[in-house]
């Protein structure tokens, strides 16, 4: 079985824990450049970005690792060049967050249409203040 059939699989099971209707934005393909409080040794992934009204959530493709960032949690939404010391030289989608022990957290992400995902989510991050 070739590769792009494989990650196609993986991107349906994915997508196939959220209702159509719950999903305001989706990108097939990001790059996480990892979350802040796990350290610098993780490794890049990519895999499956999904923003409902409630949930910044992600998947990776390979290992399989699931990231759930509630959007009540998230304090601020930015763009950087680098995290964790990684860098592509391109501008990184950055949240920060207060994470499940309580502390101020961050995560990155290369994506496409950049300025779409930060406006996105700073827009439901209003409307439910």
């Amino acid at each position: 079985m070739c590769f792009r059939k494989i990650f196609k699989k993986r991107y349906n099971q994915i997508i196939s824990n959220f209702d159509e209707n719950q999903i305001t934005l989706i990108s097939d393909n990001p790059n996480f450049y990892g979350q802040h409080s796990l350290g610098r040794s993780q490794v890049r992934g990519n895999g499956v970005l999904i923003l409902t009204t409630d949930v910044l959530y992600f998947e990776m493709y390979f290992p399989k690792k699931k990231f759930s960032f509630p959007l009540k949690n998230i304090r601020k939404v930015d763009t950087v060049k680098s995290f964790l010391g990684k860098t592509q030289f391109r501008h990184l989608l950055r949240i920060s967050f207060i994470n499940d022990k309580g502390e101020e957290d961050s995560a990155a992400w290369l994506v496409k249409n950049l300025e779409v995902w930060t406006n996105r989510i700073e827009q439901i991050i209003k409307m439910k203040k």
